[in-house]
Formats: C-alpha cells, sequence, structure tokens
C-alpha cells in the first residue's frame, strides 16, 4: 500500500504566499516613499533655480560697483534688448540662464504675437520698477542703487511665465499684478507675469512659491504673499521698503 507523499517547496525557495507578502510590503514602501522623492526633486530644483537668481544678483552687484552705483535697465542690452548678456560680462562664470523645470517653447520658436520674431532669452526678468525704462507712468524712477533705502528688502529679479505675452520680455510690470475694482483677481493677473506654483505652493495663488533675488544680492524661495499682497503691501516698490 502507497503512502501519500507531500510536496515540499525547495530548500530557500518562496511559498506564493510569501511572495505576495512582499510585493504588498513594496508596493506599501513606494506609496510612502514617492511622495518624500517628489518633494525632494522639487526642493533640489527650486535650490538650483534659486542658485541661477543669486548668480544673477552678484553679477549685478559687480556691475552697479563698476558703474557707479547704476542700475541695470530693461531693454538695455545686445540680446533682444535684453539685460543678461551685460550682466555676463560681470559675472565671475557663466550665468544660468534657464531655470531646470522652465519647458517654455519659446527659447526655440518665436514668441506669439512678436514682430520682428523675439525669442524667450532666460527665464528670469527684472521688478520694472527698479528700471526707470519701463517704470509706469507717475512713478518715481529710480537709476541708482543709493536711491533705495532698504536694497535687502526690495525684489530685484524674479521668475518669468513661460508662456502668454510676456514669454519673450526681460521684466515684469508690477502695476498690472493688481485691479482694485476686483482685488480677488491679484492670483490670475500676477500667474500671467510670473509662474505661480513652479516650486510648490498652492498653483496660481499667493501661497504658491517662487524663488526670488533681491537689490542688496541675496536670494529666497518665498510664498508670492510674502513679496506682493497690494500695491500698498508689497516688496516691489522701492518706496515702501523699511
Amino acid at each position: 500500500m502507497h503512502t501519500a507523499r507531500t510536496v515540499r517547496a525547495p530548500a530557500g525557495a518562496f511559498t506564493l504566499v510569501e511572495l505576495l507578502v512582499v510585493i504588498a510590503i513594496i508596493a506599501m514602501l513606494v506609496a510612502v516613499l514617492l511622495p518624500s522623492l517628489g518633494k525632494a526633486r522639487q526642493a533640489a530644483v527650486r535650490t538650483q533655480c534659486l542658485s541661477n537668481l543669486r548668480q544673477l544678483a552678484v553679477a549685478h552687484t559687480m556691475y552697479a560697483s563698476a558703474q557707479q552705483n547704476r542700475l541695470v535697465y530693461a531693454g538695455n542690452g545686445t540680446e533682444q534688448g535684453s539685460w543678461i548678456g551685460l550682466l555676463q560680462q560681470y559675472s565671475a562664470g557663466p550665468l544660468v540662464r534657464r531655470c531646470p523645470v522652465d519647458d517654455s517653447p519659446f527659447f526655440a520658436s518665436p514668441a506669439p504675437g512678436s514682430n520682428p520674431p523675439r525669442y524667450r532669452t532666460t527665464s528670469y526678468g527684472l521688478n520694472n520698477l527698479l528700471s526707470p525704462t519701463h517704470s509706469p507712468l507717475g512713478a518715481n524712477k529710480v537709476y541708482r542703487v543709493t536711491q533705495v533705502r532698504r536694497p535687502s528688502g526690495v525684489v530685484h529679479f524674479v521668475e518669468l511665465a513661460e508662456g502668454g505675452q510676456y514669454a519673450a520680455g526681460d521684466h515684469v510690470h508690477v502695476q498690472k499684478f493688481y485691479d482694485a475694482a476686483s482685488p480677488q483677481s491679484s492670483p490670475e493677473l500676477i500667474d500671467k507675469e510670473m509662474p505661480l506654483g513652479r516650486h510648490g505652493g498652492r498653483p496660481k495663488s499667493l501661497a504658491a512659491v517662487l524663488n526670488f533675488a533681491f537689490l542688496d544680492g541675496h536670494a529666497e524661495s518665498l510664498a508670492v504673499r510674502d513679496v506682493y499682497v497690494s500695491p500698498a503691501q508689497n516688496r516691489f516698490d522701492p518706496t515702501l521698503a523699511r
């Protein structure tokens, strides 16, 4: 009489149940780690972009020192009038013009409606309130760093929106950030000129995070509401610097 034999898994092999448990554990770890990895990548990109802006700020400090404290002007340069070509001459190394996550197509193709054709030269732009050639009508024109009471409190360089009518520009229009008849529309208006949400925070809102360089040469990652709320409360207007 034959007795039934028990079939055993080969020594060292996993059973199906054990494999399913391992796969489930791996899936849970991936689910836990992916958001952290995404945040780490976002932080790394934000830091690289911040470094680019800091390079611009330092180059401008050197430029101002050599030019009797004069500010670089929007439209003042040889590359489509962009100021960035001028600053390159005062930088110890090549200025990085493009944010790592700037996907604008207008570096390679002309910006819509531009005639003659204009291309995007950089991800970064000037605060037009610090450019006498492009400051709005009625604003106090600022020509030199020494005219600003507190340079560390005034935004100088910003990140530019990747699309729209200003994609190939070299400055933002701060006077267009606010509509007195519709104050709640500020995020939408600002988003036309700066890419709200590129570096975190709530997209297309004043809680969106961007990088900013200041007139004294330092740079910070800040929520937009930390630099702009209204014409009476912002860090773009040099007359408000405290």
